[in-house]
């Protein structure tokens, strides 16, 4: 495996649990507007942006070692990550068509590997 893609796959983990983090954060504190913004200030919150914005540095990393045309893509595994995520650590319920979607993104990232 290449470098370009270890670091793709540490920012794709790392931005993940960011997200993950976000929306238990989201979770305690109820609806958020924009009347009561201060609530985002909860410790799951901060952790997810610390963790995003680690992801954020290794996706750069990625970027600057290849075309970024070649990188983007494989942004769609984070849609993979946190799907996974969603179903096993906040027990939101599977649907089919997901999973459908699921591997369809994984035949498209495997084609892209593979005639780059």
């Amino acid at each position: 495996m290449n470098k370009v893609i270890i670091d793709i796959l540490i920012g794709i983990v790392f931005a993940s649990f960011g997200q993950l983090f976000f929306k238990v954060g989201a979770n305690n504190v109820g609806e958020i507007s924009f009347s009561n913004l201060l609530q985002l200030f909860n410790v799951y919150i901060i952790v997810g942006l610390i963790l995003y914005a680690i992801g954020s540095v290794f996706w750069i990393i990625a970027l600057s070692k290849a075309d970024l045309s070649y990188v983007y893509p494989f942004i769609a595994l984070t849609f993979i990550v946190v799907y996974a995520f969603s179903i096993l650590v906040l027990k939101e319920p599977f649907h089919a068509g997901r999973m459908i979607g699921t591997a369809i993104i994984i035949i498209g990232l495997c084609v892209l590997v593979a005639f780059d």
